[in-house]
């Protein structure tokens, strides 16, 4: 379902009535996308239609036969319009080149469908609307014409009975206009003025089965600069949370390595401080299996540091901020988003076989951080 404006414009492109349109498919009549852009209503007539007898052929016939049948029904050369036909009804809509191009240059380019009045469908089969000055009649799957009212009603009769009509719907847009006497039934409508008939016509509206003269050649491509105008707050609000995005992961990384360089000079002072006169090699983990070997450090403690490394590596949320040793016990903080998180790590500790005990904790912004002691086995 969409949501889209169904605007009626006049010759000169003056709007006289807009509202919402709901539209609950997805294609026109036509094969056209009828679900995006707003719908420009028409009432001029620079538009014609005519009904044909046209056999069930291909597309490339179509091009070929419909300009020779038009040819027979305009002035001038056939060249000059531009036209579109409806299978299911084999009706042919036709407008001059030079009109519809000035309609797309003047409309906005949200517009995508362009339908003249007199074409639009509705849930009357045959309706006669007189508005004002002009007056359209719409015989569904016949034939659609607009013109002075005049003219209208004064071929109205010989209209019905060419196309034998025996009941008709009449709108009119004032209270005081009459019709002629016609052999059909007449079903009338009055309203108090053009804009309460254009409002009640809209309700009746389907756009969805109707002519769509901006279609081929005239069909409105994206604007995008009209595009990004109108959507450019959002632009910049999802620029704006992928720098936030990018930069935090920056500080994250940043943090972590500066993280990561503090807990290495810890690691490193702690040694020099146990070993005072061992000289610090590049690779301290050889070094380190060689005091082991020498029965220098008690692995029992060695095997503490493997468990707290592993209840780290398993647990979610979990960060290490500092760790210290002394005297076959180990002191180390770490961060969690919430106090569940730091026992549920001292609970996985303490299943691993170590002696763990909580000590203080406390909210550093959104986080706890947590002391926790652990006597190594």
């Amino acid at each position: 379902m969409t949501k889209q404006k169904l605007i009626f414009y006049d010759e000169t492109l003056k709007v006289l009535y807009s509202a919402d349109y709901i539209n609950n498919s997805e294609k026109s009549l036509l094969g056209v996308n009828s679900g995006e852009g707003d719908i420009a209503i028409l009432i001029s007539n620079d538009f014609s239609f005519y009904k044909f007898e046209i056999p069930d052929t291909s597309q490339r016939n179509l091009k070929k036969v419909i300009p020779f049948l038009i040819g027979e029904e305009v002035l001038g050369n056939i060249d000059d319009y531009f036209w579109v036909h409806d299978r299911k009804t084999q009706i042919v809509g036709l407008v001059e080149h030079e009109k519809i191009q000035a309609v797309k240059d003047n409309l906005d380019s949200s517009i995508k469908k362009l339908v003249p009045i007199q074409a639009l469908s509705s849930s009357m089969d045959n309706l006669l609307v007189l508005l004002e000055e002009k007056a359209f009649i719409s015989l569904r799957g016949k034939w659609f014409w607009l013109a002075d009212r005049k003219s209208i009603l004064n071929t109205l009769e010989l209209t019905l009975k060419k196309y034998e009509i025996s009941k008709l719907h009449v709108w009119i847009s004032d209270k005081k206009s009459s019709l002629p006497n016609l052999n059909v039934d007449i079903e009338e409508k009055k309203f108090s003025s053009s804009k309460e008939l254009l409002s009640e016509f809209s309700k009746l509206a389907d756009v969805t089965n109707t002519f769509n003269f901006f279609t081929k050649i005239y069909e409105q491509k994206i604007n995008w600069h009209s595009l990004f105008l109108r959507y450019k707050f959002y632009g910049y609000s999802a620029l704006a949370f992928l720098g936030i995005f990018l930069l935090s992961g920056v500080i994250q990384f940043s943090y972590l390595n500066v993280s990561n360089n503090l807990l290495k000079n810890k690691i490193i002072s702690t040694f020099q401080e146990k070993f005072p006169s061992e000289t610090l090699e590049s690779d301290l983990i050889s070094q380190v299996n060689g005091l082991i070997n020498q029965g220098q450090i008690d692995y029992s403690a060695l095997n503490a540091i493997s468990v707290i490394s592993d209840g780290v590596s398993n647990s979610d949320n979990i960060v290490l901020i500092s760790i210290s040793f002394d005297r076959n016990r180990f002191v180390i903080e770490v961060q969690t988003n919430s106090y569940d998180q730091l026992q549920e790590y001292v609970d996985l500790i303490n299943s691993m076989g170590l002696d763990v005990n909580l000590g203080a904790s406390r909210r550093v912004n959104n986080f706890i951080q947590g002391e926790i002691s652990i006597n190594a086995i």
